[in-house]
């Protein structure tokens, strides 16, 4: 009885997988612009620094958007901006795919990722608040499956079309306007969707607050409070330090395969879809069933060593090997969603109340695409310079980012945070009663 109430109602999935296309386009237009960036480079005759501020420019474009679109969300009604965000994804997707010069391109992955960014926070904070807390975990990786889901179908995308050229860079990005607009009109137009929505929020948004037992707190005051503030800090410091090696492979495995390697684009796409495919399968197995237990914090100590030894392998023996390197890859990606975006997504939904979540969650998550836009522009560069540096660089960061995961566990005891992967947290049993009524 105990496990079929642990389970997620298909109201549950039906909600967090509409919601969820936000993550699959965000990682559906990070990699397609991946994919393309070396027949970009080659069709507009462009050198490693624009390499770079072409890729930048969709980054920080998302970061942007995750900054302002999390506060307008809270603002005007996170359903409203949730529903005009995923039409300009469209809007964007069909300027880049029909783009015949690099303003053009650039005006498209702007306004793509603006869009992309404000979907972020947002489709977050209307997954949780319509969810029971002990079962954020599971909603939450649904979401990351979707995230997955978008690299893999543009990984496979790009290996079909990897012979043609720049028709099949158009195919990519029409592709991710074809799936923006069915998500719009479901959003928009079904009865049911808007029907389950009302009834969730009716279920369990009471429950969220009171577990939280949190009063009704200023965005202002975050960031004059010790007790918001700081969470915040190691929260981003966290997700900023992940997310640099994980945006460095989302956005130039390819180029790195192609340009530094020498391996052929249907190589790389190749080996980019099944080491995705085994993350698929580790978050779906593994991650979703662990999330919401006391393994929580096991499986993240345990992603995070295996991410930083495959790095170490991979400088020891030299980046420039690439077989060595595909191997080291691999066992990234597979091993990558047992910590980092899972997790903070949790912490952020954790450390806040509902009614601020996507203004706190869009003011993290975009320091650290704006950080992670900085990193992008000098990668190309390094990758050419050495690839052996970018390797211990990015070991550095995975090991910056465990501490930062130290502090964060810290800071989750300290306040007492409702965590299952925290034994001496009084407040699980309280936030599971509470579930239950």
């Amino acid at each position: 009885m105990g496990k079929t109430k642990d389970k997620l109602s298909s109201k549950d999935w039906f909600l967090a997988s509409v919601a969820g296309i936000a993550s699959y386009l965000d990682a559906a237009l990070l990699v397609s612009a991946s994919i393309a960036l070396a027949i970009w480079s080659d069709y507009f005759n462009i050198n490693p620094w624009w390499t770079g501020v072409t890729s930048t420019s969709l980054t920080l474009s998302v970061a942007i958007g995750a900054l302002f679109g999390g506060r307008l969300s809270d603002k005007f009604g996170r359903v409203r901006v949730f529903n005009i965000d995923i039409l300009l994804v469209a809007i964007g997707s069909i300027l880049i795919a029909f783009s015949n010069s690099m303003e053009m391109l650039l005006i498209g992955l702007i306004i793509a990722g603006l869009a992309s960014g404000a979907d972020l926070p947002t489709s977050l904070a209307v997954i949780t608040e319509r969810v029971s807390p002990k079962h954020h975990g599971k909603v939450i990786t649904i979401t990351e499956m979707f995230w997955i889901l978008g690299i893999l179908l543009s990984q496979a995308l790009g290996f079909i079309t990897s012979t043609i050229g720049m028709m099949g860079t158009r195919i990519l990005f029409i592709w991710i306007a074809v799936i923006a607009l069915i998500n719009w009109g479901v959003r928009v137009f079904s009865p049911k969707f808007r029907q389950i929505e009302h009834e969730l929020y009716e279920q369990n948004a009471h429950k969220n607050i009171d577990a939280h037992a949190t009063q009704k707190v200023s965005i202002k005051s975050i960031f004059s409070s010790k007790k918001y503030l700081v969470p915040l800090i190691s929260v981003t410091g966290f997700y900023l330090f992940w997310n640099i090696p994980a945006n460095t492979w989302g956005s130039f495995v390819n180029y790195f395969l192609v340009t530094i390697n020498g391996r052929s684009q249907s190589y790389s796409t190749a080996l980019g879809f099944f080491a995705n495919l085994a993350a698929l399968a580790v978050l779906f197995f593994i991650y979703m069933k662990l999330a919401d237990t006391k393994y929580r914090y096991t499986m993240m100590h345990t992603g995070i060593f295996l991410c930083v030894l495959s790095f170490v392998v991979s400088g020891i023996f030299g980046g420039t090997s690439w077989i060595i390197f595909s191997v080291a890859y691999f066992i990234y990606s597979a091993c990558n969603n047992l910590h980092g975006e899972s997790i903070y997504k949790i912490w952020t939904q954790s450390f806040y109340s509902p009614d601020m979540r996507a203004s706190i969650t869009g003011v993290s998550i975009a320091i650290v695409r704006i950080l992670t836009a900085i990193c992008s522009v000098f990668t190309p560069v390094i990758m050419n310079y050495s690839p052996d540096l970018l390797m211990w660089l990015l070991v550095a960061s995975l090991l910056i980012c465990w501490v930062f995961a130290g502090s964060t566990i810290k800071l989750v005891k300290k306040y007492n945070i409702p965590d299952p992967g925290i034994k001496e947290s009084g407040v699980t049993e309280k936030v599971a009663a509470i579930s239950q009524k």
